[in-house]
């Protein structure tokens, strides 16, 4: 019989498995992202129903070597209730995509793991929803390889001065520019995370083409909805 392991997760996406049964992507704090599939969770008698839920922490117990894990117990804290506005809803949700899309396998985050508990816990104690969403894709890029270089302009290594202007090359960093009004202190306002004092135009443009370039192309399903509700 497989030996039994507990962590705490949170429940990044999940799909149905046959009749009764869920699969569930979860991020969870000591082995990473991971599948478990809970068997019989659909049925209303079961164990497991109800308890699958995104934005909570969630203690489970699971067996198995393989990729896919077997749920065998769970437990949440519902001490705070996620925010159910639709805007914080799908901004949610993008996140968790986020997640599903950029980590790697069975490979332990656990940093990251406690920056997305803290996300959580600002975003439904009514922080600032748009500072608290770049805050976490910055520290995001940081945490898995993909940040970029705030001290030094990509074609010279010459150091950032305050007073002039840039623009944000993905993948790359920040070169000289005569056409942007995004200025050096800016740039060092973003690496001391004082986000406050960026401009949202630029801090959303540049952490978009990050996140962007991360993916590779790929299309998340939350901006597209996101966008239909927009209009």
């Amino acid at each position: 019989m497989s030996q039994s392991n507990s962590d705490e997760c949170f429940l990044l996406h999940h799909r149905s498995y046959g009749e009764t049964s869920v699969i569930a992507d979860v991020f969870s704090k000591n082995n990473g992202k991971m599948s478990i599939i809970a068997k019989g969770a659909k049925k209303p008698r079961s164990k497991f129903f109800g308890y699958l839920v995104p934005f909570h922490k969630l203690n489970i117990s699971y067996s198995g070597r393989s990729d896919l894990k077997t749920l065998t117990s769970i437990d949440r804290n519902l001490s705070n209730q996620a925010n159910t506005l639709t805007k914080t809803s799908y901004s949610l949700l993008y996140i968790n995509e986020l997640l599903i899309k950029l980590l790697p396998k069975d490979a332990q985050q656990e940093d990251l793991f406690n920056l997305y508990e803290q996300f959580l816990k600002k975003v439904n104690n009514d922080s600032n929803l748009e500072l608290t969403l770049r805050h976490f894709e910055l520290d995001l890029l940081d945490m898995l390889g993909y940040g970029f270089d705030y001290d030094s302009e990509i074609d010279n290594q010459k150091p950032i001065e305050i007073n002039s202007s840039y623009s944000f090359v993905s993948e790359r960093g920040f070169r000289k520019s005569n056409n942007s009004n995004f200025l050096g202190k800016d740039i060092l306002s973003l690496k001391n995370r004082n986000l406050e004092e960026v401009p949202l135009k630029y801090l959303k443009e540049i952490t978009t083409k990050a996140i962007n370039s991360c993916l590779d192309g790929r299309d998340l399903t939350s901006r597209k909805i996101f966008r239909t509700i927009k209009q």
